[in-house]
């Protein structure tokens, strides 16, 4: 299997080896299960909801709703959320291949259309604020060959089959929480008071990307379509800033805490200190992982505030898990600094999206913390158990730590 020293940057998705498709995702592809495969022109099934937008020939991108087509006789479950978290804690062999028969239709289109739709994206916009399963009929302009493996994207969840679609229609009703009908028809809202508005409302961030995504949210003369991958992002990015207006505020933590949990050969070492906001994220991919034959550790940080600049080496699992340690530190109304180290070992052979990395990090800040009275003891805990112990003693963050005054940590 071929690997170059451009993977771990690349991971699929910029193509800088030149050879196309990914070699190193066809061999994921391959590691799947081989089902019964045939082919469709019309499909009339349940959409989790899903719907995806792509980014490549941007300002005109592929967009369109998702469904679900389940063989005859299948005894395969059904995706019945449009949130992939659900899915945390399955096997990975389950995880890569669930998405193997949602088959998306599209077409290409101006992403300024969000403001002016047509019957196509109007469908897409509806099934994008359903906040559960709602059944679609579509169309294909040509017949779409399902029961293969899925392709992989290191940012959103594995994606089945696609193609042209001619019609595109809700069949029934389309369950719509109260408050996402009423920020979608609002024409004067930004869209950060927007996600501030769903989030009080207990609208989770699967479904605000969605609606993101579908051009349904900002002020009417600028919204957009967004390519899924970016929606994601920006959405873990605007509401942790969110988050982090708030914690600043908090009194600060007292005690430095670390915080473990491991999900799919991904293993967390969370690092919670006193002290002003900074946060560091290291990602060790071990020797035999999906990017790296030889291992590497790519690191991102910001201090003081969240940063500018896009984080390029850790890219959107960053945003996803600082996400989830400042979902953690508002509930404790407390304020400090972070450090994460992720070992991504061999088993973790297929990508599935960076939500693996919010909903781990999430999980981890569940366990009661292991506490201890200096940024070094809990240091001296925590490099034995990594992959690159002297990366995080010489990371970013612990030289900080060390030039910090003692009076920092005060509260």
């Amino acid at each position: 299997m071929p690997m170059f020293p451009e993977c771990i940057d690349c991971r699929g998705t910029k193509g800088l080896c030149g050879i196309s498709p990914c070699p190193l995702l066809a061999e994921v592809r391959s590691k799947l299960p081989t089902t019964e495969s045939g082919s469709v022109s019309e499909l009339v099934g349940p959409s989790p909801p899903s719907m995806f937008v792509g980014r490549y020939g941007y300002p005109d991108v592929r967009a369109g709703p998702s469904a679900t087509w389940v063989p005859e006789e299948s005894n395969s479950s059904q995706l019945t959320s449009g949130d992939p978290a659900d899915l945390f804690g399955r096997p990975l062999e389950e995880v890569a291949a669930r998405h193997a028969n949602l088959i998306t239709g599209g077409r290409v289109m101006r992403v300024r259309s969000a403001q002016s739709p047509d019957k196509m994206l109007e469908t897409t916009q509806e099934i994008a604020m359903a906040e559960r399963s709602v059944d679609v009929e579509l169309d294909f302009a040509r017949p779409i060959m399902v029961g293969r493996s899925p392709t992989f994207d290191s940012m959103s969840t594995p994606l089945g089959p696609s193609g042209e679609v001619l019609r595109a229609e809700v069949v029934g009703h389309a369950s719509i929480p109260r408050k996402v009908d009423s920020i979608a028809n609002e024409d004067d809202f930004p869209v950060s008071d927007a996600m501030g508005e769903l989030t009080g409302a207990s609208i989770g961030e699967a479904q605000i990307s969605r609606l993101l995504t579908a051009g349904l949210l900002g002020r009417s003369g600028n919204r957009k379509l967004v390519p899924t991958r970016w929606g994601i992002t920006a959405t873990d990015d605007i509401l942790s800033k969110q988050l982090w207006n708030k914690v600043r505020h908090h009194p600060s933590l007292d005690k430095v805490q670390v915080y473990e949990a491991t999900y799919l050969d991904n293993r967390f070492h969370i690092i919670l200190t006193p002290g002003l906001w900074a946060f560091h994220m290291l990602e060790a991919w071990t020797r035999g992982s999906v990017w790296t034959g030889t291992g590497k550790v790519l690191g991102d940080w910001e201090d003081l505030e969240p940063r500018k600049q896009y984080a390029n080496r850790i890219t959107g699992a960053y945003y996803s898990a600082r996400l989830g340690v400042l979902e953690h530190m508002n509930s404790k109304r407390r304020s400090g600094a972070c450090l994460i180290w992720r070992d991504i070992g061999p088993e973790y052979w297929a990508p599935v999206g960076v939500w693996l990395i919010r909903e781990t990090v999430r999980e981890a800040l569940r366990v009661t913390a292991k506490e201890f009275d200096t940024l070094e003891k809990a240091i001296e805990y925590v490099a034995p158990r990594v992959s690159a112990p002297d990366d995080l003693r010489n990371s970013w963050f612990v030289k900080r730590g060390r030039q910090m005054r003692l009076d920092a940590f005060t509260i």
